[in-house]
């Protein structure tokens, strides 16, 4: 086995929309929601941050590609004690509080070259990673801003890893209800 066939071997999967990916048009924010609780906490503020979801449509020709990512990030910490914190705000089992929360709503258009007829499962694979990738420096950007504004500076956001590194924090979604099923 050659050296190139060894490199390929270890070389992850392309993806068959990022096979075709000629473009990254636009990056456009279309909600952003910031909420901080008054609360004083000195110490311990973690980070914690969610795909809340991701979804794609083709062109009709299959050479665009609009993508819309969710993503949320809270703060939470124990909060300095003698605080008038109403008890549905203190998490019971933890103790800690939300201080700070963000959600934001992402779209992404791409440019794709000619090829194969894609599917469902291509574009859905294809935004659960690669337009997360693309919507988090702007994601980050907004968290950043969003809290030093409401003076809670300091607060570092990673970069997303696709492979590698630590990845962030992140918060398990709650499960989709089943179709059959009523949402509470």
């Amino acid at each position: 086995m050659t050296t190139e066939e060894k490199s390929q071997d270890r070389m992850p999967p392309v993806s068959a929309i990022a096979a075709r990916l000629q473009n990254i048009d636009r990056v456009w924010q279309l909600h952003g929601e910031f909420g901080r609780l008054p609360i004083i906490a000195n110490g311990d503020p973690q980070p914690e941050f969610a795909v809340l979801g991701t979804v794609g449509k083709l062109s009709p020709d299959n050479k665009g590609l609009v993508a819309n990512v969710d993503l949320g990030f809270r703060l939470t910490a124990t909060p300095d004690p003698g605080q008038d914190i109403p008890n549905e705000l203190i998490h019971k089992e933890t103790g800690r509080v939300i201080l700070a929360y963000v959600k934001a709503s992402f779209a992404i258009t791409y440019t794709l070259r000619d090829g194969p007829a894609l599917t469902d499962d291509d574009v859905h694979t294809f935004c659960s990673v690669n337009a997360v990738h693309n919507a988090w420096p702007f994601w980050r950007e907004f968290i950043t801003s969003a809290l030093t504004r409401s003076g809670l500076h300091g607060v570092p956001v990673p970069p997303f890893m696709i492979q590698g590194g630590s990845p962030p924090p992140f918060v398990t979604p709650r499960a989709k209800p089943q179709a059959n099923q009523t949402a509470k």
